[in-house]
């Protein structure tokens, strides 16, 4: 085909689009570049001009050549507008999005979104280079949420190759130029044009088949696979005809001109197996090899100071038990939750110190376990090491447990270690006064002290300077309290859950209602959001996760009928973990539904929060047993273990950069932790009820926490003094940030969404 058919430069078309050049053309259509002048833009216009079996008429008509080739060109013409109507259902940001379909001079148009930029075969040439594996992964892994998308609506791209990718200015990927009404268009035609159903290099083999039953997710695998190995290697794998005769194809990693992750060059060769059956299935199942970073591996020298460590840490076990054990003995024992009583005054806290010593109080007792805990699914269980009961069977005189020759004492060293002792004690006693201090300054009434603050209008009052946050705007969301509230990972939704069994989805520009989704196990005890799917947990044993524009349910887990308290992403959308009341941590991958990948065990009472970094590495969950334990996803281990809570731990969140990690708890506290250390950081008080919800600022500069009582404190972590409490209003109970950090979203118990602007001198100081 040539542009002598195609539509002239200058051509108007439904009134509304002018027709600049053409953009490219091919055995099924032609593509212009078009400006819509009413709304100042540039489209792209895809014509359905069938080559084989059209040509153009009298004017700008086209009409079949042949009296032979009506049928094929009308039910050609259908299958280009039912594709349109598909693919105009998508809204994805890395699918090509659909306009408008038209019909016109007898024939079908399909406007579509002009994407500015290169495609892939242009970007990989002027990169001069082989791409390196950071850059791919960025545009790989958008790809495949793209394609799962597709997928999942029983539809198939069928011609994915580097001309078909787009990589806009921005370096995002996005595929055009879908395949699959060519395909069938092709299938159907007399003349069956097999050059039309393939892409040499990149189709597999059951795409040069006359049908299309063989192919599937599968087929597109292929193709992705044949476009990766292209940009690794430089050229594009041999056909696979001739593979089926002699296969001269090289594995990815003797192909491949950069350095590569094992795994990544594994996947593609996976990709590009013949057989239909020997390929990944689904995008789900092809993911986690593809994009799975790299096992580090710990150079020897480090391998043996390790090594080392660990027999020093066992050496040094009994005596590190022994004295947490003294210093819980000899701690103010927490009253129960459920009779609280006066906390934390300065004075009480110095008379305490004054006071002989009594009788202390027996411990409070964790929840009982029950005897008849639901049995876990068959799973591999990650067993957190038990290191205070393998301490706590060491006998006191550790040297002679272990046969070790008795050495006789130093005066000397005795009176050095007593002094030590000595100071020791001194400075601790000097940090918990100046630390009872803080926490007594905490507990102060918040009054407002912004002059003329109207307590009913629900404004925000600084506790350290004359300044005030306001609320920017509300909406009603549920009739009964607003229990859980996110944002999408693009920021066009806000996604909101209640205690009247329901999951709605809005607008987050205009507040409109988009769509009510109603939940199965009953009201959530738990929402989390990750790009454009939600995931909630339910008292009947059941984590759910949906598609919010769909608004469809994807999949359901469940292990047995302990309730779920918590769950969340665990790095991606195909991968949840969930809490659970039966003291564990449950993964699940979405390409099955009824066996975990792992159960991690290792809490003493019910798990009631989890939180997951950005990066997929960690996963902590919090517990009624008052510790937190931060779980390695990639070993799929225990890490470490977070102690010294008063209570138990109600909410968890981590830093946008995965550093830093704050825990609620009961009594109303918030503890940070430094996650590469393990070391706390700082402890806000404050709080007289469970927290209920925790929130980083996008850039980490700002903490917002919601409590039980409706509360909600704004801290500043980069200027100390700075904090904030929500004086008037309807309480609060969840709370989260806009994808900007401009805006704090908090969900209330009257049914309420409400946005509040952020102080702007924080803002200012951001930049």
């Amino acid at each position: 085909m040539t542009q002598l058919v195609a539509l002239p430069d200058g051509t108007e078309l439904a009134g509304e689009y002018k027709i600049e050049r053409v953009l490219g053309a091919g055995g099924f259509g032609v593509t212009y570049l078009a400006t819509e002048p009413a709304l100042s833009r540039s489209v792209s216009i895809k014509e359905y001009f069938p080559s084989d079996f059209a040509t153009r008429g009298e004017g700008l008509e086209a009409v079949p050549r042949s009296k032979g080739s009506v049928d094929d060109y009308n039910w050609g013409l259908e299958r280009f507008v039912e594709e349109a109507q598909t693919l105009a259902r998508f809204d994805h940001p890395n699918i090509v999005r659909v306009y408008r379909i038209f019909r016109a001079h007898n024939t079908a148009y399909m406007v579509l979104q002009f994407e500015e930029g290169q495609n892939l075969k242009s970007w990989l040439k002027g990169l001069g280079r082989a791409p390196r594996q950071k850059e791919l992964d960025g545009i790989v892994a958008p790809l495949l949420d793209a394609l799962e998308v597709v997928h999942k609506s029983d539809v198939l791209h069928r011609d994915i190759a580097p001309d078909n990718i787009i990589i806009r200015k921005s370096g995002d990927p996005v595929l055009i130029d879908f395949g699959a009404a060519r395909g069938d268009i092709a299938a159907h035609s007399k003349t069956k044009t097999v050059s039309a159903l393939v892409k040499p290099g990149y189709s597999p083999y059951e795409q040069y088949a006359e049908t299309s039953r063989q192919q599937g997710p599968w087929t597109d695998i292929y193709a992705l696979s044949a476009t990766l190995y292209h940009a690794i290697s430089g050229k594009r794998p041999p056909d696979s005809p001739s593979r089926m005769l002699k296969d001269e194809l090289r594995g990815a990693r003797e192909a491949a001109v950069g350095s590569y992750r094992d795994g990544f060059l594994s996947a593609v060769d996976s990709g590009l197996k013949l057989a239909v059956d020997a390929r990944p299935q689904t995008v789900a199942a092809w993911r986690g090899a593809l994009l799975a970073p790299a096992e580090k591996q710990a150079p020897a020298l480090f391998g043996a100071i390790n090594r080392i460590k660990e027999r020093t840490e066992v050496r040094r076990k009994a005596d590190r038990a022994k004295r947490e054990a003294d210093a819980v003995a000899n701690a103010p024992v927490p009253p129960p939750p459920d009779a609280p009583g006066p906390k934390g005054g300065l004075l009480d806290f110095v008379d305490a110190l004054q006071k002989p010593a009594e009788a202390k109080p027996q411990p409070v007792e964790a929840p009982a376990r029950k005897t008849t805990k639901p049995k876990a699914a068959a799973a591999p269980v990650a067993k957190a090491p038990v290191e205070s009961k393998a301490a706590a069977q060491l006998p006191v005189p550790i040297a002679q447990a272990r046969g070790k020759r008795k050495t006789r004492p130093n005066p000397d060293v005795a009176r050095s270690r007593a002094l030590m002792r000595g100071l020791k004690t001194k400075l601790a006693i000097a940090v918990t006064l100046a630390a009872a201090l803080v926490a007594f300054q905490d507990q102060l009434p918040k009054l407002p002290l912004v002059p003329g603050t109207d307590i009913t209008t629900g404004t925000l009052a600084v506790a350290t300077a004359e300044r005030q946050i306001n609320q920017r705007d509300s909406f009603k969301a549920h009739d009964a309290a607003v229990t859980g509230v996110a944002l999408s990972g693009d920021g066009r939704l806000v996604v909101t859950a209640s205690a009247d069994g329901t999951l709605k989805v809005w607008s987050a520009q205009s507040h409109a209602p988009i769509g009510t989704i109603m939940l199965q196990g009953g009201p959530a005890t738990s929402l989390a959001v990750r790009n454009n799917r939600a995931v909630t947990s339910h008292r009947d044993g059941t984590t759910s996760v949906y598609d919010l524009d769909t608004r469809n349910r994807l999949y359901t887990f469940k292990r047995n009928e302990a309730a779920v308290w918590a769950a969340v992403f665990a790095g991606t959308e195909d991968a949840v973990a969930a809490g659970s009341h039966d003291w564990s941590v449950t993964l699940w991958q979405s390409g099955s539904e009824t066996t975990p990948l792992t159960v991690f065990e290792g809490h003493q009472s019910a798990v009631q929060a989890l939180a997951a970094d950005t990066s997929g590495r960690w996963i902590a969950s919090g517990g009624a047993d008052k510790t937190v334990r931060l779980w390695d996803l990639e070993r799929r281990d225990l890490r470490r273990g977070y102690r010294n809570f008063n209570d138990y731990v109600s909410a968890l969140s981590f830093s946008t950069d995965g550093a830093t990690l704050a825990a609620g708890s009961l009594d109303g506290s918030v503890k940070l932790w430094s996650v590469p250390s393990g070391r706390g950081m700082r402890t806000f008080g404050g709080g007289s009820s469970r927290v209920t919800s925790i929130a980083f600022s996008p850039d980490d500069s700002l903490l917002a926490i919601a409590s039980d009582d409706g509360a909600v404190r704004l801290r500043s972590l980069k200027r100390a003094r700075n904090q904030w409490a929500l004086t008037g209003g309807p309480g609060a109970t969840t709370v989260t940030f806009t994808n900007d950090g401009r805006t704090l979203v908090t969900g209330g118990r009257d049914g309420m969404v409400r946005l509040w602007s952020m102080p702007e001198a924080e803002i200012a100081q951001r930049n």
